[in-house]
């Protein structure tokens, strides 16, 4: 089959950066989160790829575009607190246009502490939720809640 030799937009063959982790990657735009405002303490970087670690692995990469240096660990919250149930307020649904609940997919950043993997924690106070149907996500800041922006993944050793 000959190459399609049609003039296509940049945007439909995709964005393609240089990270640190992962080497060169090209994101088609369907595959973009665009955050707003943004994480905290990066309210300036805006869009963010979600990579697969692997496929047995719960955890994601969530790779900035706008700083391909910038990288977070996250995971499904429901992955390692089945129970956690976040509602989030009425003006959330609004900005992210979301039409129902089962839109709404709820990530955590892990925290991984240099050299002790075993101390591995995530933030269930500070979830990222993401529209599905239209990519578009922000940070929730949830207060006054028995949630912890430290909740260990694993038993203390001792």
């Amino acid at each position: 089959m000959a190459p399609n030799t049609k003039q296509q937009s940049p945007e439909a063959l995709g964005l393609t950066i240089a990270t640190r982790n992962f080497g060169t990657i090209t994101v088609q735009p369907e595959q973009i989160i665009t955050l707003s405002p943004g994480l905290l303490g990066f309210a300036d970087l805006h869009r963010y790829v979600l990579i697969e670690y692997n496929q047995e692995s719960p955890f994601l990469w969530m790779q900035s575009l706008d700083n391909p240096d910038l990288v977070f660990v996250v995971v499904d919250s429901v992955t390692i607190m089945p129970a956690y149930r976040i509602a989030p307020a009425p003006d959330v649904f609004q900005e992210l246009a979301v039409k129902g609940i089962e839109d709404l997919k709820f990530f955590v950043i892990l925290t991984i502490p240099p050299g002790r993997p075993q101390d591995i924690t995530a933030n269930l106070m500070g979830p990222i939720v993401i529209n599905l149907r239209n990519r578009r996500g922000k940070q929730l800041v949830i207060e006054g809640t028995a949630y912890s922006h430290k909740h260990r993944l694993l038993p203390e050793q001792k």
